[in-house]
This record gives C-alpha cells, structure tokens and sequence, in this order.
C-alpha cells in the first residue's frame, strides 16, 4: 500500500508544481486579487498546514519530530493558524473592508461563519461514521461521542462535540460572528477597545467552573485582527526605517530560534537527559511541573498566549528574511496550502482517516516519514481539483 501511495505521489509531483500556477490564472478569481496577497503571510500558513497534517497523523518516530514537534511544544501549529487567520481578517475585512460598507462587510463574514458551521457539521457526521464503519488504527483517530441517536446528533449541531481534527472550524466561526463588532470599533477611530475587551472577555472565562475555549482563543484572533487593521501602517513605517526593520528582524529571529530550541528541550527532551548526565532526570521532572502550567493550553494559559503571538511573529519575520529560497523551492507547496487552507483544513479531516486506516503503524522513520509526506502531497493535490476546491470553504 506504502509503494502505491509513493507511486502515485512521484508521478503526480510535476503536474502539481504545473497545476498551482494554471490555478492561479484559470482561478484567480476565487482567489484574492494579486495585490492583496502577501506571500509570506501564504507560506506561514501552508507551513501551519503543513505540520497540523503530520501532527495528526501521529507516524512517530520520523525526523519531523524536529519540525512539528508532534503538537506537543509551548506553541503548536494550531495557534499560529488561528493568529494569521485573525491578522489576515483585520487586514482584508478591516482595512481593505474600508471601502464597502458595514452591512456588505457583515453579511460577507455571516455568510462565511454560517459556510464554516454547516461544514464543521458536515465532516463531523462523515468523519464519525467512517470512523465507526472501518475500525482501522482507533488508536491513531480522535475519540468518539459518547452520545449516540438523537442526543449525539444534537450535541453536533449544538457544537458540543466536534471531530477534533476539525476543531479550529468551530472557533473560526464564533470569531467571523463577533468580528462584526470590532469592524465597528475599528472604524469609529476606536481600535484599542478591541485588544481591551478581548482580554476581558479571556479574564472572564476563567470564572466559569469549564472554560469554554472560544473565549479564551479569541485573544489570538482579535489581538492579531487589530495588527492586522494596521498592517499596512506598520509596513510603511518598517520600509521608512530599513536599519530599525533589519535589527527588530534579526532580534525577533533569534529570539524565537532560543524559544524554540528550549520548548524542543523541555518537551521532548527526555530521551538526552536519561541518557546524558548533565542534568537529572529528578530536575528534569521538577522543572516540567512548574514550566508546563505556564504554557497549557488547557486552559490555555496567559504564558502560551503570549509566546504565541510573538512566535508567529518572528516566524513571520524568518519566512521574510527567507522569502525568495522558500518561494523558489518551496512555494509550489506552500503558496497553495496557505491561499486554501481552509480548503486543505476540511480535507485533511477525512482524507487522513483513510491513511490511519489502510496503512498498518511503524517504528520505522523512514516510512513513517515517507506516510507523512504523502499525505501531505495528497492535500495538496486535492485541494485543486476543480470540483473540491469549488465546494469546500476556501
């Protein structure tokens, strides 16, 4: 099964590097106008994309270990995906909404949260009942309602159950619903109340006995979608200070290069320390206990809140720095996933269920890494056939 997948990838890898560039003239119109893309902001979120597929296809060990983390790190994909989408929404419905008016720019958002609810009820019925049908690797599948018949139908559509792989869907909405409101905001001259309620709603959610989890994300959406209102601004003023720019670049970089390597450390770093004597493993245990609090995302804590709106950050500023060799080799893969990724999110949902299902599971790194890739090239196959990118929410 493994040869076959592989087959099929290799002969498919030129017509998709063909196929993204015939999209984006034969499609452009489902796209955003050149003028408004940013291709770094495109490539951040592929690459979002990216390790949220390999994340779900939990195939460890694979030396993406030491590119994804295994979505276990101080800041996974999963909130940089939610940060891009907020400053992408300030910047297209906010800013470059400036000039249609507010019930055109509401009704647009509605209609998209509506799109993104139905669709997250869509693929949670599909997803559940392949699940339930094929039986394959349950270990390797997100757990199931425990409601059946009428009361599990409802608490789909009530949004109390969700298929996790699809999880960001219904966040997103509830965001597209209340984004509406800091239209307003940002419009009246009144931008700081945004980030201001947005903290105060997070504040609040802490006084319900279980957090509902929109309101704690929502920070990372609304946060983000006021930089976003003045992204053009600050790019102004970046251009305007080319040696400032260089030198906040370069800080950003390397601090979350250090940031990073630390998370990778005190995350995943228990096989050096049983194996290295530079540090017990009784300090090893003891230090987790007090950092990993810090950055739960369950609740999710002010610590990962903050370090991940800085990581994307200078990620961001990293993927500018390499803007031109990740464009070259890598943008036939990343530029789609990103411009469609809501398109590759909904795919990935179900197409990754029939991997966990048809390929057995491995303690081999190379075919856990060549399963990985796979997949993700399948995403990217599909997400420009005409007739999925056409009826899957873009």
């Amino acid at each position: 099964m493994i040869d076959l997948l592989m087959k099929h990838v290799v002969l498919r890898l030129h017509g998709l590097v063909k196929g993204f560039y015939m999209l984006k003239t034969k499609d452009s119109s489902s796209a955003l106008p050149k003028k408004m893309r940013i291709n770094e902001l495109d490539m951040l979120r592929g690459f979002f994309i990216f390790v949220i597929i390999i994340d779900h296809l939990q195939r460890w060990p694979s030396p993406l270990t030491y590119l994804t983390g295994e979505g276990r790190l101080w800041v996974s994909a999963a909130e940089g995906f939610f940060v891009i989408s907020g400053l992408l929404i300030g910047y297209i419905r906010g800013y470059k909404g400036l000039k249609l008016s507010l019930k055109e720019i509401t009704k647009k958002l509605l209609t998209r949260a509506l799109t993104l609810y139905f669709w997250s009820i869509i693929i949670t019925f599909v997803a559940v009942f392949l699940i339930q049908t094929f039986h394959g690797n349950p270990e390797l599948v997100p757990i199931l309602p425990e409601a059946t018949g009428l009361t599990y139908i409802w608490q789909v559509i009530s949004q109390q159950y969700i298929f996790d792989w699809i999880y960001f869907l219904r966040l997103y909405w509830m965001m597209l619903l209340a984004t509406p409101l800091a239209i307003i905001a940002f419009r009246r001259g009144k931008w700081w109340l945004v980030p201001i309620v947005s903290i105060l709603v997070y504040v609040v959610s802490f006084t319900f006995g279980e957090p509902e989890a929109a309101l704690q994300w929502q920070v990372l959406f609304f946060i983000p979608a006021t930089i976003g209102f003045h992204f053009e601004k600050i790019i102004r003023y970046l251009k305007s200070h080319r040696t400032r720019k260089d030198i906040i670049v370069d800080i950003m970089i390397a601090i979350g290069i250090v940031v990073m390597t630390l998370s990778y450390f005190w995350v995943l770093g228990w096989d050096f320390v049983e194996n290295n004597s530079y540090l017990s493993i009784d300090t090893y245990i003891s230090t987790r206990a007090w950092l990993d609090p810090i950055f739960s995302n369950d609740p999710m804590a002010v610590g990962r809140i903050t370090l991940a709106l800085f990581i994307v950050g200078s990620w961001l500023a990293l993927f500018h720095w390499l803007r031109q060799p990740l464009e070259k080799y890598f943008g036939w893969l990343l530029i789609p996933l990103g411009m469609f990724s809501l398109t590759a999110y909904c795919v990935q949902a179900i197409l990754l269920l029939f991997f966990q299902f048809l390929i057995p599971v491995s303690n081999n790194w190379l075919i856990n890494l060549l399963i990985g890739l796979s997949a993700v090239l399948f995403v990217r196959f599909l997400i420009t056939e005409r007739h999925i990118h056409r009826i899957l929410p873009q």
